[in-house]
């Protein structure tokens, strides 16, 4: 009984040392810089592109940056804060590297009133990789 524990328990240890415990994870430099690449998409994660931003009676939030075929995808959801229904034609929104400088001015058109306490979900796309950028800044034009 004592050499069938003996050898299970080797068994157990060489599996152990040979599969290892699964915590040789590495981080990539990917990884280091913010962006996520799983199935040749990849996406920022940066905090300061994906963070909550007021502006006005508007809230800028659950901010995605995805890069995929060729294509950036941002996609914002823009509440109205306040109890009455607000006209918002558009915005800039100023995509920046991590020195500050505008890599590019993108457009989020609403062009549509938006009722007190609601949101809407607004998507802009660009034909570049912007999943290196640092910063985004909203600005409301009217």
């Amino acid at each position: 009984m004592k050499k069938i524990i003996y050898l299970s328990l080797a068994t157990i240890m060489i599996l152990c040392l040979t599969v290892g415990c699964g915590c040789n994870k590495k981080e990539t430099k990917e990884e280091i810089n913010n962006i996520e690449e799983k199935d040749n998409i990849k996406v920022n994660t940066n905090k300061d592109v994906t963070k909550e931003q007021q502006l006005e009676v508007f809230t800028f939030t659950n901010t995605s940056l995805i890069y995929e075929d060729n294509t950036s995808i941002l996609k914002i959801k823009v509440t109205n804060t306040s109890s009455e229904t607000q006209y918002l034609e558009e915005f800039k929104i100023h995509v920046k590297d991590e020195l500050g400088n505008e890599i590019v001015e993108l457009k989020g058109f609403v062009g549509n009133n938006i009722p007190g306490n609601s949101s809407t979900v607004i998507t802009s796309s660009y034909a570049e990789d912007l999943t290196k950028a640092a910063a985004i800044e909203y600005e409301i034009t009217r």
